[in-house]
């Protein structure tokens, strides 16, 4: 992957990826030390984030001149994350992290590996057995992309953005609490991305973590009460807020208590359920919050 550090990377077949995937186990990493992050490289140009408006769902483009990441790519019951991408001007994906197997995040994967060209795709490592993984699996085969499972501690480098694993460090088989969460550095200005982390993530996370403030929090599992505890925002003392979520969504996403929490910490906070397509624009020093509709 062009600028990133130098990791082992692997190209696996599918039975190596189910394989992989079904007998990965708690305890099977070694303990990893968490030091003060890397400093970015030089902020150069500008950064564009796209949080996609996808209902009930996550789908999240990170954009430079040298750089396109893809964090999650929609739900399973919709086709709309190829057309969004290419409305965004993508012609090829330098990193695709799927943060965990649920259909709401991999929906499209598919989809997406068959449309453009990806250089490598980080999953957790968890299986599933719905069909919707199985077709990503599938594509990722096909598309010859490299494959890695990033575990917290590890630090890599995608152009001008420098990419913090904060979560996980093993695998429980819980499918939400083993979501990849990472911290993407551009310049002094920062995006953790909880995928849909829940309490006991985040807890895990704070003991081991001791640089977790960030300019932008997209909140864990859309909004949901199981995620963005009190200790958490605390910690993270987030500028702004970003949840994805569906408008008028069957599960009240997102819930009251977390609402209420970020109005008694007066830190703005946005959703796609309300605001339809977030962006935010920085130059790595200062950023603007721009949403398609609402204040």
């Amino acid at each position: 992957m062009k600028g990133k550090k130098e990791m082992n990377k692997y190209k696996w077949t599918i039975t190596g990826i189910l394989l992989s995937l079904l007998f990965i186990c708690a305890g099977c990493f070694p303990e990893q030390q968490m030091a003060s992050p890397t400093p970015p490289p030089v902020a150069e140009g500008d950064l564009i984030v796209t949080f996609f408006d996808v209902g009930q769902g996550d789908a999240t483009l990170f954009q430079t001149e040298e750089a396109t990441i893809l964090i999650d790519a929609g739900r399973h019951d919709r086709e709309e994350v190829v057309s969004l991408l290419e409305g965004r001007g993508v012609e090829r994906i330098d990193l695709f992290i799927a943060t965990h197997p649920h259909a709401d995040h991999i929906g499209q994967a598919d989809q997406v590996l068959d449309a453009f060209p990806v250089e490598e795709v980080w999953m957790s490592g968890d299986s599933h057995t719905t069909k919707t993984f199985e077709r990503m699996v599938e594509a990722l085969e096909a598309s010859g992309a490299d494959y890695y499972e990033p575990r917290a501690g590890e630090e890599f480098e995608v152009g001008p953005l420098l990419l913090e694993v904060l979560h996980p460090e093993e695998l429980t088989g819980d499918l939400n609490n083993g979501s990849i969460a990472v911290k993407l550095h551009f310049g002094e200005v920062s995006f953790l991305m909880m995928g849909d982390a829940e309490a006991e993530a985040e807890e895990e996370i704070i003991a081991r973590s001791a640089h977790l403030q960030s300019t932008i929090l997209r909140l864990g599992h859309h909004g949901s009460s199981t995620s963005t505890t009190p200790a958490f925002l605390e910690a993270v003392n987030p500028e702004a807020g970003i949840y994805s979520a569906g408008r008028d969504n069957e599960y009240g996403h997102p819930h009251s208590e977390v609402v209420e929490l970020f109005k008694e910490k007066a830190i703005p906070l946005f959703g796609t359920d309300q605001h339809g397509q977030i962006i935010v624009e920085t130059d790595g020093t200062s950023y603007e919050i721009i949403l398609e509709h609402g204040e």
